[in-house]
């Protein structure tokens, strides 16, 4: 097993934990899904627990990955270097690589990247309802206008949300986005750029890209 992929294991635990806690459907189901049905929550609780959730774990399992690194401590033990192996006794991490791929998966979307079919990754900033934004949530897959600060084109983007289902006024979310006029904006985009996204001339919300997965998009990549 390689470095990243003992990093990757560790997402997609993170990843079936969420799923299980919120599978309220399933004969199997958790102890934790019941207590969370239980409770009897709207749409809105449900989903906010949800979020709530999510950053708990990935806070965990980031800091365990790092505590084996040698890169914080763990506990209120002293910080110590650990060289973890597989079955096979091959080295996964000594110190360093693990903090990197721990990184790159619980903090910079890796996984969601290797696996999309979108053209980039986003963060995205919802307006509340008080400033102008939506009245009702948005659901995954949502397909507002995108206008980006580089050209007055508006251009259907689809949103994917990441670790999310609905998402309400006011609230920021990861976003995996695939536009439609991707020839219009062939090599003129960059990480870090910003954008709008609108229903007709109404502003939603800002975002702004994170990783470009379409590297036709890319500025520069002639």
């Amino acid at each position: 097993m390689t470095t990243e992929e003992f990093a990757k294991n560790f997402y997609l635990e993170k990843i079936n934990l969420l799923k299980s806690s919120f599978d309220f459907e399933s004969e199997g189901r958790t102890y934790v899904s019941t207590k969370i049905q239980e409770l009897n929550l709207n749409q809105e609780h449900t989903e906010k627990l949800k979020h709530i959730i999510s950053s708990l774990l990935t806070d965990t399992f980031y800091t365990v990955l790092l505590g084996l690194d040698g890169c914080t401590s763990i506990g209120k033990s002293n910080q110590e270097v650990f060289k973890i192996y597989d079955e096979q006794e091959n080295l996964i991490s000594d110190c360093g690589e693990l903090e990197a791929e721990a990184f790159e998966y619980f903090h910079n979307h890796k996984f969601e990247f290797d696996n999309s079919e979108a053209d980039f990754i986003a963060t995205l900033n919802y307006l509340p309802t008080e400033k102008g934004g939506r009245t009702t949530p948005a659901m995954s897959k949502y397909r507002p206008q995108i206008k980006f600060d580089i050209d007055e084109m508006q251009t259907s983007g689809q949103q994917t949300f990441i670790d999310r289902e609905i998402v309400f006024p006011g609230e920021t979310i990861n976003a995996e986005i695939k536009i439609s006029s991707v020839e219009h904006f062939a090599y003129k985009l960059t990480e870090g750029i910003t954008f709008e996204f609108l229903e007709g001339s109404k502003l939603i919300g800002t975002g702004k890209i994170k990783l470009i997965k379409n590297e036709i998009l890319r500025k520069n990549n002639r």
